[in-house]
């Protein structure tokens, strides 16, 4: 057993089928959920000469399924499965049919399964749910609602400790967190894992269809971790970048709070997830799970990547070489420039890092005058008040703060007196595409770069370094331009 196709139809004949068109598309097992049909049926000779070996199962509601009828009735559908060539059932780990062995079910091997669709509990108790699941049937199976990093941690750990055993089972995750369980099952010691026949079709949360299963199984799996996420871009450009270029991969979300980040990189070495970005607010503070730092990382002070080279994890920046590369394209040359950074952060400290190597003048300009002081200094460059800059004069100004941002509010950084005619202005913000700041600077004759090209920029270089290959800057360009519609 390895890829069981879980397929949800209204009828017998369209279930056999559907196990016709799961066994084209690779599957080793295929599950019928009787319980997702109309009412169970009477009849299953369609299935009988079926290709592939079936799985019976009547969820009940109570464990996430459709199935409301009495025990006797679920009997009698599985006395008939089994005549018709059914090689397994599923039962719910409290099922009074549990042990109950005549002589058609005698036949069949039994699933055990247990079902949480609210989450995950402690490493101990879904230890103690698989073993007692073990003792009862033939194959212990436990799907978990997956909500958070740490939950998912459990749920890998738990796995570890059942390897250990020697016995077969079948760990998984359902909900947002779930999918990578099913791509991972065989990292996870899953005997199998269950997929659906094709998009849309899914029998329960973070189920993968069959095909997407099947191009992953020696696939790299990237993603992003932050909080939150919803806002972000990069999975719609990472996942048109490995599709364009034909590569087996795909880019998952992990949102994370601060406590988690050690367990989500325990869980990169763990599932093999060759590499993540970082967003706010974990860019500096997961610097110290890492095995090491490249040179800008250390410059910087803020990772926005991270790379998994056989288990050490390396903390890269882009954004310095994103905003240089955004700035080349525009034909903007900073060297001798006078120019302000707007903010103090990790985006300020990128932007200082650009503008020092590229020879430009730097003065920081921030609400908090001693955290530009500290910026400046770092940098080589002055440190002004947010009330100064009115009447000084400069070359590039840049906002890397989140002013403007959707979800913040919608103002201006500094005093619009600052922009004038030659002037050339960027904000590092992408979403929206036009934010108040670059509106009034164009408005006042400034050249604008907007904050997309330094997401995309920044976005080739991290694909780069996962994968050792480059996507084209028009593929991820599209991709930005429809989540911007």
């Amino acid at each position: 057993m390895a890829i069981c196709v879980s397929v949800r139809s209204a009828t017998v004949k369209e279930a056999a089928a559907a196990v016709s068109v799961a066994q084209e598309k690779g599957a080793d097992l295929v599950e019928v959920r009787f319980d997702l049909m109309s009412s169970p049926p009477t009849d299953l000779a369609p299935l009988k000469t079926a290709p592939l070996p079936k799985m019976a199962t009547l969820r009940s509601k109570a464990h996430g399924g459709e199935w409301e009828g009495k025990d006797e009735d679920r009997l009698r559908l599985y006395r008939r499965a089994a005549r018709a060539g059914f090689s397994l059932i599923d039962l719910e780990i409290d099922s009074p049919l549990l042990g109950f062995r005549d002589r058609d079910l005698k036949k069949v091997e039994v699933v055990v399964s247990h079902h949480d669709h609210e989450g995950t509990p402690p490493t101990s108790r879904i230890i103690e749910i698989m073993l007692l699941a073990g003792a009862r049937g033939d194959l212990a199976k436990g799907a978990f609602k997956v909500n958070t990093v740490s939950e998912l941690h459990r749920l890998v750990h738990a796995s570890k400790l059942l390897s250990l055993t020697g016995k077969k089972f079948v760990l998984l995750g359902m909900g947002p967190l779930g999918p990578i369980t099913r791509l991972r099952y065989r990292r996870l010691g899953s005997s199998m894992t269950y997929a659906s026949l094709e998009p849309g079709k899914e029998t329960a949360q973070g189920q993968v269809d069959i095909a997407s299963l099947k191009k992953m199984e020696n696939g790299i799996i990237t993603g992003i971790t932050g909080m939150p996420l919803g806002h972000s871009f990069s999975p719609s450009m990472h996942r048109a970048a490995f599709e364009a270029m034909g590569i087996a991969g795909t880019y998952l979300p992990f949102p994370a709070q601060r406590e988690e980040l050690p367990l989500l990189m325990e869980l990169m070495r763990d599932l093999d997830i060759a590499g993540l970005n970082v967003t706010i607010p974990h860019k500096e503070t997961v610097m110290e799970h890492l095995d090491r730092l490249d040179g800008n990382a250390e410059d910087v002070g803020a990772v926005n990547v991270i790379v998994n080279q056989k288990g050490r994890l390396i903390g890269k920046n882009t954004d310095v070489s994103a905003l240089a590369q955004a700035f080349k394209a525009a034909g903007v040359d900073v060297r001798g420039k006078r120019s302000l950074i707007v903010g103090a952060g990790g985006a300020a400290r990128a932007c200082a890092a650009f503008l020092r190597r590229d020879g430009a003048n730097i003065v920081v300009a921030n609400r908090t005058r001693s955290r530009a002081e500290e910026v400046a200094r770092r940098f080589s460059g002055e440190a002004v008040g947010l009330d100064d800059v009115k009447g000084m004069d400069f070359d590039v100004v840049v906002n890397c703060t989140p002013l403007g941002m959707k979800g913040f509010p919608s103002q201006l950084p500094i005093d619009p007196e600052v922009f004038h005619p030659g002037q050339v202005a960027m904000d590092v913000i992408y979403n929206p595409e036009r934010t108040p700041f670059l509106t009034e600077a164009e408005a006042r004759g400034c050249k604008i770069i907007p904050g997309r090209e330094m997401l995309i920029y920044q976005a080739m270089d991290a694909f780069e370094a996962w994968t050792g290959q480059r996507p084209p800057y028009e593929i991820l360009a599209e991709a930005v331009r429809k989540e911007q519609e």
